[in-house]
C-alpha cells in the first residue's frame, strides 16, 4: 500500500507485540488501512483490543515491532525521535479523552501553546487563535483557565489546540468519553465538520455510539486484528438514562443491577445510573428492551 493522492494516512501489515518467547502477545496483528481526506473514522472494539495502540502507532508515539505507517508521502515507523516530534507537532493533531490541558494557562494560551512549540509565527498564530475561538464558540471563555470550564468546554479547547498547528490528520482517543449526551454529541459534530469543511482526516477510537451515524467508516479491532464492521451487525438497546440508542454488539459501558445487564453511551450517564439504579430501572424507557434498527 502506497500514499499518493488524496490519502492522508496509510499502514500497512503494523504488528506490535508486547512481550517474547511464551508471554509474547500480539496487540495489533497484521493491521493494513488507508484513510483519506474528508473522512471520519471510528475505530471501536473490546476493551483492551489493542485500540489506543494502534492509535498510538499511526500518531508516531509508538513504534510497531514491523509493517509501516504513512502520514501523507512520508513513512514515519523510520524516522528518528526529532523528526517524529517535528511531524506530530505539525501534521498530527491529538486529541485526548482526559483534555490535557495546563492548569496555569487560559484558553487562548493552552491553544497557542502547540504553536509556540513548533516555532510558528506568533503574530499569525494569535491570529489562528481567535478564529479558532470564535469557531469553537469559546471567546465568552477566552481567558478563563480549566478549572473554569465544563467538560465539553475543554474538549472544545483541546480540539482547538489540535487544529492550531493545521494538521491534515487529527487522531482522537475517546474525545466523548468524559461527556454526557448533549456535550458528547456536540463534539462529535465539530470533529465532522472539521473532516467535512477543511478537508482532513479524522480517525477517532471510540466505544460511543453516538458518532456511529456521522461517520464515515467504521472499522473493528478484536484480537488485534483489523476489519470493517458491517453494518447488520447490531443489536439495538437503549442506555436507561439518557435514552440514547445502544448497541449491545459494541457496548463495552455496561452495569449489572437485578440481573439485568445495562448498557450506557457515556461514562457519565452509567455514573448517574450507578448512583441511584432504582430511578433510572423502574422507568418504562429502561427495560433494556431491543429495538430496531
Amino acid at each position: 500500500m502506497t500514499n499518493s493522492g488524496d490519502t492522508i494516512l496509510s499502514a500497512e501489515n503494523v504488528v506490535k507485540v508486547f512481550g517474547a518467547g511464551d508471554t509474547a502477545f500480539r496487540a495489533v496483528d497484521d493491521v493494513s488501512l488507508e484513510i483519506k481526506r474528508g473522512q471520519l473514522v471510528l475505530i471501536k472494539g473490546p476493551s483492551g483490543s489493542g485500540k489506543t495502540t494502534l492509535l498510538s502507532i499511526l500518531g508516531g508515539l509508538m513504534k510497531p515491532t514491523s509493517g509501516s505507517v504513512h502520514v501523507l508521502d512520508e513513512e514515519i515507523t523510520t524516522l528518528g525521535e526529532a523528526d517524529l516530534a517535528e511531524l506530530r507537532a505539525n501534521k498530527i493533531g491529538f486529541v485526548f479523552q482526559a483534555y490535557n490541558l495546563l492548569s496555569a494557562l487560559s484558553v487562548e494560551q493552552n491553544i497557542l501553546f502547540p504553536a509556540r512549540l513548533a516555532g510558528r509565527d506568533l503574530g499569525d498564530a494569535k491570529k489562528r487563535v481567535a478564529a479558532l475561538i470564535k469557531r469553537l464558540q469559546l471567546e465568552s471563555r477566552r481567558r478563563a483557565r480549566p478549572d473554569k470550564l465544563s467538560g465539553g468546554e475543554k474538549q472544545r479547547v483541546a480540539l482547538a489546540r489540535a487544529l492550531i498547528n493545521d494538521a491534515p490528520l487529527i487522531l482522537a482517543d475517546e474525545p466523548t468519553g468524559n461527556l454526557d449526551s448533549q456535550r458528547g454529541l456536540e463534539v462529535a459534530m465539530i470533529l465532522h465538520d472539521i473532516a467535512r469543511e477543511d478537508d482532513r482526516a479524522v480517525v477517532i477510537v471510540t466505544h460511543d455510539p453516538r458518532i456511529e451515524d456521522i461517520a464515515d467508516r467504521i472499522l473493528w479491532l478484536e484480537d488485534g486484528k483489523l476489519r470493517d464492521r458491517k453494518s447488520e451487525q447490531h443489536e439495538w438497546t437503549r442506555d436507561p438514562v439518557c435514552g440514547m440508542r445502544v448497541d449491545r454488539w459494541t457496548a463495552e459501558l455496561t452495569s449489572e443491577y437485578r440481573d439485568t445487564t445495562y448498557a450506557f453511551c457515556s461514562r457519565g450517564c452509567q455514573e448517574k445510573f450507578n448512583t441511584n439504579p432504582d430511578e433510572f430501572a423502574n422507568r418504562e424507557l429502561s427495560e433494556n428492551r431491543l429495538i430496531e434498527s
